[in-house]
């Protein structure tokens, strides 16, 4: 075993990862869950404009932190660099005991559970169906990192396509239903209230925009070419969103998208009939499946950097030989997910992961001006707005753990929760590292 992985992901390979996740299954179902709150269509636009605008601002704090640590751990190293490997750890122990797991099991289990409909299998099947694929898809990117980054290539190009397709359709054969103004949001200003809670599901649905950063440390020119591909995936998604959102509202009034269970699906039935219906069920099994193999890629990476310097989890940190991958990070990560799975629901993660990721993205802004006064760098990439965009995506991240809490207090206790588990480990096994204390 060897601690060094090989530099060979580019430009595009970024996008295809940040893509892959981003767009998962998410903009298939939280447009109902906004609509819950936002019952104008001018605001619904607004809103998924201003998730996209968000998700720059931390697109550009990013950006300029991996150019800075173009390391494998992403999140992990900022984190590490400015305030110790203490908090590093306990976001590495967050993101692996719940957030990363239990993200691959849901994702699994949505894809199990549309396949099972689409090929007419029993219930009871659902669970193996997504042990099953957790465990094709880790195996895959166990064996090497190339059979991965070209399965996501394929199945992220499919999730554009879908997109645009979906889009285009609607556009193309619908009625408009509903028509989206957005002067209408200026005669529903008490709604603007609401845009606290419905911002969560829409920034869950952005979320993935920073995921190649854990790979930074496999990069050919993580200095300029990864920032510039964070940015160029960002915009690529905030595009394909706005874009299936008109096209939703063409077809169905605010009310009815909020009574929807899978708002994609009776978009295209209202059009198509039960053929809508089984297209998009397709459509979902292939993003299911992208969404799947980026989580998984580069989810092994942050076990992997913790391992580099825990000295207790070095076994983590290790690079099988053979196939140049983290193996180890890989299977550990594999095999808590599908124990997962038999925990059965994953309704309340939606506003347990954001208290957690929100929590963490307040550190990574204000690290940047932590890590600029301490490492000045004329070859990294430099963000355009600086001091304002750090401060906003900042001041935005505060407003959404706030907004997590008062909306979801139990589910927001929860993760803090997680989070502090965290301590005792870091410490047990700091002290298991030290030889001398141990034996005293």
């Amino acid at each position: 075993m060897t601690t060094q992985l090989t530099r060979h992901l580019r430009f595009w390979d970024s996008i295809a990862i940040n893509v892959g996740i981003v767009i998962g299954v998410g903009i298939f179902k939280t447009p109902a869950e906004v609509a819950k709150y936002l019952n104008s269509s001018g605001l619904i636009v607004l809103a998924w404009i201003l998730g996209g605008i968000i998700s720059l601002l931390g697109v550009f704090c990013y950006a300029e932190l991996s150019s800075r640590f173009p390391q494998t751990g992403g999140t992990y190293v900022f984190l590490r660099e400015a305030y110790g490997k203490f908090v590093g750890f306990l976001y590495g122990w967050a993101e692996f005991s719940i957030n990363r797991a239990a993200s691959i099991a849901a994702v699994a289990y949505i894809f199990a559970s549309y396949l099972r409909n689409l090929i007419l299998l029993p219930e009871s099947s659902e669970k193996w169906i997504s042990i099953a694929t957790i465990f094709v898809f880790t195996v895959v990117n166990m064996v090497g990192l190339h059979a991965g980054i070209r399965l996501q290539h394929v199945l992220s190009i499919f999730k554009v396509l879908i997109i645009v397709s979906i889009s285009g359709l609607v556009f193309w054969f619908g009625n408009g239903i509903s028509s989206v103004s957005v002067s209408e949001a200026g005669r529903n200003t008490g709604m603007f209230y609401n845009f606290a809670p419905a911002m969560i599901p829409i920034l869950w649905s952005y979320g993935g925009w920073h995921e190649s950063t854990f790979m930074s440390g496999e990069f050919h020119d993580a200095k300029k070419e990864l920032p510039l591909s964070l940015i160029a995936s960002a915009l690529i998604v905030m595009i394909l969103y706005v874009l299936i959102n008109f096209a939703y509202l063409k077809v169905m009034a605010p009310a009815e998208i909020a009574q929807s269970k899978a708002v994609a699906s009776d978009a295209l039935v209202k059009l198509f009939g039960n053929a809508g219906k089984a297209a998009i069920t397709v459509a979902i099994v292939i993003s299911a499946l992208g969404a799947l193999n980026s989580t998984i890629l580069s989810g092994g990476r942050i076990p992997f950097a913790v391992g580099q310097d825990k000295k207790g989890l070095s076994w983590l940190g290790q690079v099988d030989p053979r196939f140049k991958t983290p193996l180890r990070a890989l299977a550990v990560n594999g095999i808590w997910a599908s124990v997962l799975v038999f925990l059965g629901s994953f309704e309340q993660l939606l506003f347990f992961n954001a208290f957690e990721i929100w929590l963490f993205f307040i550190l990574a802004g204000i690290s940047v001006f932590i890590l600029r006064r301490r490492k000045r760098q004329t070859d990294s990439f430099l963000m355009l707005g600086y001091p304002w965009v750090p401060v906003l995506f900042s001041l935005v991240s505060v407003w959404i753990c706030f907004t997590t809490v008062l909306h979801a207090p139990r589910e927001a206790l929860f993760g803090a929760f997680i989070i502090l588990a965290g301590v005792p480990i870091y410490f047990l096994s700091a002290y298991a590292e030290d030889p001398a204390h141990a034996r005293g």
